[in-house]
């Protein structure tokens, strides 16, 4: 059994939060730490994260299917009933066709728990790639029950209808007016988007890039360059603005070519809400921040022992290594900074 296999089986009876809209990382983080070369690093990792965990095995209430799954959507409720559907349909089927399926069914939610279940989704499916085992096998289902439990929409169609390019609509993405009240969480953030009427039309209205894979790294770029310059209220969001789409990257080439562009779509969409909802407006210097290499930053990112900087130094030097642009390293550096000096919540 593989560092990440037994990982995976040492979380498997964990919660996929450990807190209201919280999402469990321990598993994508895991995986993140082999793909970064530090599997030497897992264990330690995955024994203190998984103190913060709850235990309790979610119950069963509905048998899903055919039927009903549309109603059982966005249900956290359900959870254990959707793990055992796709539990189940994994047994039955091969992953490659359960994945090609599913993913345009669940692909409109993609914003649930702040874009953690396609997150988690692609990583088990990165790791199935390399290697077929049952422990894979369980994370995919779990990471595909988290997705359509939590499932959430956006506004807009989720689809390039439009005239504009995608650096022209970001600087025209509308701000979240109404924000009193509302906290922090992303699942309530993103649903107060619905009270700001101009959001879906303005997301919309991008004309098709030139090619997908294009497409995801003008959306990451443009993430990056927010949480540097953007004037906004948590440097999270803008993380998982940049994360996200770098995930559904992982997934692309194992789906079907007529499911690309409406995955890159609704990353979009969702890489705008996240601008919308947490993004003031206005655009700051950004403050000088020297880059520092990336086997520094990964062992600088094991050291804070913390989920996000882990994922989120992996996933820049795989969008670096995509489309190389320095600002990658930057954000990534700036990041790791914050989370050693205790500013990330700034």
């Amino acid at each position: 059994m593989t560092v990440l296999d037994e990982a995976l089986t040492y979380l498997q009876d964990c919660g996929p939060e450990w807190g209201p809209g919280v999402s469990n990382h321990g598993p994508m983080a895991a995986e993140a730490l082999v793909r970064l070369g530090r599997p030497e690093a897992v264990g330690r990792f995955v024994g203190n994260y998984r103190k913060m965990l709850y235990r309790d095995a979610p119950v069963r209430s509905l048998t899903i299917d055919e039927t009903n799954w549309q109603a059982a959507l966005g249900n956290m409720r359900l959870l254990g009933d959707w793990n055992f559907f796709f539990r189940t349909r994994l047994a039955e089927r091969p992953w490659q066709e359960v994945l090609a399926h599913w993913w345009p069914r669940l692909l409109p939610g993609l914003p649930a728990g702040g874009g953690h279940g396609v997150i988690r989704t692609s990583h088990a499916v990165r790791a199935l790639a390399e290697k077929e085992t049952p422990e894979r096998v369980n994370e995919l289902a779990l990471g595909l029950g988290y997705w359509a439990a939590r499932y959430q929409e956006v506004p807009g169609s989720g689809r390039f209808l439009g005239r504009h390019d995608l650096p022209d609509t970001w600087n025209r993405v509308p701000r979240l007016h109404t924000r009193q009240g509302i906290g922090e969480i992303f699942r309530i953030r993103l649903e107060a988007l619905y009270l700001q009427p101009d959001f879906g039309a303005v997301v919309d209205d991008v004309r098709r890039p030139d090619d997908v894979d294009g497409a995801l790294s003008v959306i990451t770029r443009l993430a990056a360059q927010a949480y540097l310059t953007d004037d906004h209220e948590k440097y999270m969001g803008f993380v998982h603005a940049l994360t996200v789409p770098a995930a559904v990257r992982l997934v692309l080439g194992h789906l079907p070519a007529e499911q690309h562009w409406p995955s890159a779509a609704t990353t979009w969409q969702f890489t705008a809400a996240i601008r919308s909802a947490y993004g003031t407006g206005h655009r700051e210097p950004a403050a000088p921040v020297t880059p520092v290499d990336y086997e520094t930053l990964i062992d600088r990112a094991v050291a804070t022992g913390d989920p996000h900087a882990i994922k989120y130094v992996e996933a820049c030097r795989r969008e670096d290594e995509q489309s190389a642009d320095p600002i990658y390293a930057v954000v990534a550096t700036d990041w790791i900074r914050r989370m050693e000096d205790g500013t990330w919540v700034e």
